[in-house]
């Protein structure tokens, strides 16, 4: 997995956040009052949603979502989710790796000029964790295939060199 430092972390989050600010500012000198309040509000959504995430209580899951958008800046990140129990399963690492390994399938191949886009859609509770994996753009790569992790249910639904989308389910 790509490890950024604490520093660059702080740096890119702090930088996004002057970018987003500076956006707001605009709408405002615009008088684009109603831009500037659904900016904020889809700010602070997406912000709930890694709030949420937390319950998780899996610290490698939690670290690898909120680091995402730094470590593979060519694709736009959105985050749902729905965690409204820690589980009892714990499959920290195993779901890292697994979600590490599909993003690098494609990344070396994405194209440049194409718009990436990846929704990703977290659903917990004591039971089970759902993982909806959506990823849409344009890349040149083969269909991945992996073995690593068998124990993890995975259901592809669709995948092209367009769209990716899969859901990983992990259940004791």
């Amino acid at each position: 997995m790509t490890k950024l430092s604490t520093g660059e972390i702080l740096r890119a989050v702090n930088h996004d956040f002057i970018n987003q600010l500076q956006l707001i500012k605009m709408n405002l000198d615009l008088n684009r009052i109603e831009d500037a309040k659904k900016h904020i509000e889809n700010y602070c959504n997406q912000y709930r949603f890694y709030s949420n995430l937390n319950k998780l209580n899996w610290p490698k899951t939690v670290e690898w979502v909120q680091t995402f958008r730094y470590r593979f800046p060519s694709i736009e990140f959105l985050l749902k989710s729905n965690v409204t129990m820690t589980p009892k399963v714990k499959k920290d690492w195993e779901t890292v790796e697994y979600l590490e390994e599909t993003i690098q399938h494609v990344y070396a191949h994405l194209d440049p000029y194409t718009e990436q886009q990846l929704l990703m859609e977290v659903k917990a509770n004591e039971e089970m964790v759902n993982i909806i994996f959506d990823l849409q753009g344009k890349w040149d790569v083969e269909p991945f295939h992996s073995d690593v992790n068998r124990q993890l249910k995975v259901i592809t639904e669709k995948e092209t060199n367009h769209e990716w989308k899969y859901v990983l389910t992990i259940k004791e």
